[in-house]
C-alpha cells in the first residue's frame, strides 16, 4: 500500500497538468477592406487580464488555454469575440 500511494498521487498530479494545458497562438491582423496590415491591435484573453499587441506587421504571438476566446480591438474598428 505504500508503494501505491505515491504512484496515484503522481498520476493524479500529472493528469491536473494535463487538463491545464495551454497552447500558442499566432496570427496576422489585417483589414478586411483592402488586407492591409494593422500594427497596435489588442489581443486579449476574454474575461482575464493576458494579452498582447501585435508588432508593426499586424503579428502576434500569445499562449491561451484550449477553451480561449480571444478579444481584438483597435480605435476606430470594431471589436471582434473569436473562440
Amino acid at each position: 500500500m505504500r508503494k501505491i500511494l505515491p504512484t496515484v498521487f503522481l498520476l493524479l498530479l500529472f493528469s491536473a497538468t494535463l487538463w491545464a494545458q495551454e497552447r500558442t497562438i499566432s496570427g496576422k491582423v489585417t483589414s478586411a477592406e483592402d488586407g492591409s496590415q494593422i500594427p497596435g491591435v489588442n489581443v486579449i484573453i476574454k474575461g482575464t487580464t493576458q494579452g498582447t499587441t501585435t508588432d508593426g506587421e499586424g503579428n502576434f504571438t500569445l499562449s491561451v488555454p484550449s477553451n480561449a476566446t480571444l478579444v481584438f480591438s483597435f480605435i476606430g474598428f470594431g471589436t471582434i469575440e473569436m473562440a
